[in-house]
């Protein structure tokens, strides 16, 4: 009996480490400082977290968004595009114009009382918003600015060794008791 509960604990403490040191992680890799940034990409899927307030009520700055890579745009979608200065920006496209067969986008906050000055081509834009997780960003923001990253990804990595070999000392230990009992049930 004791021996299936503290399987059952291991269990339980092994599956919460993994969920807790990959949210560690993916919040880790949440910000590097532009005004959207990128972390992990994934099946045409990548989170950014806002770090403006040029789209609400939609989202807020430090909501992390997740978008997805398309073909095409619409008016009314939120997408997240890239400006020629390499900056990435979260609007909504407000209208479309083709002019000499390429089609162009006028884009706007929805927090934002004009347009954007420029508009954008289909080229520019890294994809359309499809959720958010809200104040996740801010999360990791406090994570990146107090802690010091090389503990947030060194202790949970020796946590895991340890209870690796703490299970492997014990699965010595019992092996022999195993066998004592099915060497004494045999003929």
């Amino acid at each position: 009996m004791a021996k299936k509960v503290w399987t059952g604990i291991r269990l339980v403490v092994m599956t919460l480490f993994s969920f807790l040191f990959f949210v560690v992680l993916l919040l880790f890799l949440q910000l590097n400082g532009d005004e959207e940034s990128s972390g992990l990409e994934l099946f045409g899927y990548t989170s950014f977290t806002v770090l403006s307030n040029s789209m609400e009520p939609t989202f807020s700055a430090g909501d992390v968004i997740i978008i997805e890579q398309v073909e095409n745009a619409e008016v009314g979608d939120v997408v997240t595009y890239m400006t020629p200065e390499r900056r990435l920006f979260t609007h909504r496209i407000v209208n479309e114009s083709i002019e000499q067969g390429s089609k162009s986008y006028i884009t706007k906050g929805d927090n934002n009382s004009i347009e954007d000055r420029l508009p954008i081509v289909s080229e520019q834009i890294v994809g359309v918003h499809r959720f958010t997780i809200p104040k996740v960003g801010l999360v990791a923001e406090t994570i990146q600015k107090n802690i010091d990253m090389r503990y947030v990804v060194f202790i949970p990595l020796m946590l895991f060794f340890i209870l690796t070999i703490v299970e492997m000392i014990q699965k010595k230990r019992n092996k022999p008791k195993e066998e004592q009992l099915y060497e004494k049930e045999s003929p």
